[in-house]
């Protein structure tokens, strides 16, 4: 449905509303917030106060929704889009809050594992609902389990395969008013069954007139004007809700907010599968005449997902498939300076044998002096040279009150690395999972920018090294892309 445009000046005043509306709401959740955890203190001191803390709080909820429905009116005139995260956000917070009266009413001290799946499953309901960049949220949230623990990562894994798709009519008639033509000039055959719908886009597979077959990646119409909301409201319910169990909620908000802007724009992602083309991995090839900045046609790859194929693979095929995916990622980081930064195992095929990836729309580019600097520090810590590593974490950007402690911790990451070393014997657990939990732990730790994309990139290579433990030697494959690393500096 189109709208008439509005005056500049009525902008700015749904603007200022916004402001306004997302400024009361939050101080109204973190007030509620406040109230509730005061509460829970009263019953940790006496348990005989449970039933009266309980009656109170429900009546405290109650008000505040109440007063939340009074003094939001301006902020659901001005966005339904941020009235309804910020619903969604205080039901989250009220469900969490109620778990910590219980937890303190049994004497526990924090929060069961039981209590954290549910609020984990909750918010990953919630995130399939509301799509858009609160759903993409979500995916970025469960490639870091060191930012939001294992509970919270494998429950919000579930928005990477599937989110309701839109109606086909709609789509249909974003890719008309992109291209300019009816779809039947367009393509021979249109399929209106999507071969896939996420967060900010759904894919559709057709024929081109000239009997290619391709798939077409469509942005959802009227995702573009929700992205703002969502950050907005994001960074408003973030900072009411304060610290959630394992969950550095104000990192991601940041992450997501430089993530989507590149994802919103096919033109680019355009651009990145023409760079991408080449390497040790399959990749889509664009079709310029029929795509533009929210519509991206495609040669289309059809094949199994990575991790079935593993699952199912001899330990033969399962090696080299995994040697290619390890290669591949070296070179992107190393040699070329391109890296693909949305690497979940979706975004991996094998066709046909070979491994493809797909969904070019998160990029993370190095420039020559960081690549070297990596290489660098891959090699000190290779040869056990402390000072040197130290040197380099810190020219990376990487800070810490202990530096040693950096240095430990990217020499326990890297110890596969060593030449000799074979993945399937390296303690995976000790190497990665115990380590990047300390790493959170890390007194005044500073992460490099390109480091929070990268560091997804690595964990998620690392887990499938991790979960199938191949027989190869990572320092074989990595070794020409060190090189080439120095060479360019």
């Amino acid at each position: 449905m189109s709208h008439p445009p509005h005056s500049a000046s009525t902008a700015d005043d749904l603007a200022t509303d916004l402001r306004a509306a997302l400024s009361s709401a939050g101080r109204l959740l973190q007030h509620a917030g406040q109230r509730l955890d005061a509460m829970s203190l009263d019953v940790a001191r006496d348990v005989g106060a449970v039933v009266r803390d309980a009656q109170a709080f429900a009546t405290d909820v109650a008000a505040a929704a109440t007063a939340a429905a009074d003094q939001a009116s301006t902020f659901y005139r001005a966005t339904p889009r941020a009235a309804r995260l910020a619903q969604e956000g205080g039901a989250l917070l009220a469900r969490h809050r109620w778990l910590r009266l219980r937890a303190a009413a049994r004497g526990d001290l924090a929060l069961r594992e039981a209590d954290h799946r549910d609020l984990a499953r909750r918010a990953t309901a919630a995130a399939g609902r509301l799509r858009g960049g609160v759903a993409k949220l979500g995916q970025l949230a469960s490639c870091r389990p060191d930012l939001i623990g294992p509970i919270w990562a494998s429950e919000l894994a579930k928005l990477q395969e599937e989110v309701p798709p839109v109606d086909v009519a709609s789509i249909r008639a974003r890719i008309e008013a992109e291209l300019g033509k009816p779809i039947a000039e367009l393509f021979a055959t249109f399929d209106d069954v999507p071969l896939a719908a996420a967060s900010l886009a759904q894919v559709h597979g057709a024929t081109l007139l000239d009997g290619r077959r391709v798939a077409v990646k469509v942005q959802v119409p009227g995702v573009e004007d929700i992205i703002a909301a969502d950050i907005a409201a994001l960074r408003a319910v973030t900072t009411a809700v304060g610290e959630l169990p394992g969950a550095d909620l104000p990192t991601l908000t940041s992450e997501l907010a430089r993530a989507l802007a590149g994802e919103l724009d096919y033109v680019a992602e355009a651009e990145a599968l023409r760079a991408f083309a080449g390497g040790a991995v399959r990749v889509p090839e664009p079709i310029a005449e029929l795509s533009s900045a929210r519509v991206l046609t495609m040669t289309r790859l059809d094949g199994e997902r990575l991790v079935p194929v593993l699952e199912a693979a001899a330990p033969a095929a399962r090696a080299k498939l995994l040697s290619t995916l390890v290669g591949e990622v070296a070179a992107q980081v190393l040699a070329r300076g391109r890296v693909h930064a949305d690497p979940h195992p979706g975004n991996f095929l094998v066709v046909d044998g070979e491994l493809a990836m797909l969904d070019f729309g998160c990029t993370l580019t190095l420039a020559p002096a960081e690549r070297a600097a990596y290489a660098r520090l891959v090699m000190a810590i290779a040869l056990g040279d402390g000072k040197a590593a130290g040197r380099e974490l810190a020219a990376l950007g990487f800070r810490a009150d202990e530096p040693e402690l950096l240095v430990e911790l990217a020499g326990s990451l890297i110890a596969a690395m060593r030449p000799g070393a074979s993945v399937a014997t390296v303690d995976w657990q000790a190497a990665v999972a115990d380590q990047l939990a300390r790493a959170r732990r890390l007194g005044g730790l500073v992460i490099p920018r390109s480091f929070v994309l990268l560091g997804r990139v690595l964990a998620t290579v690392a887990g499938l090294l991790a979960r199938f433990r191949p027989e190869i030697e990572l320092h074989a494959l990595l070794g020409p892309h060190l090189a080439a690393a120095l060479d360019q500096a």
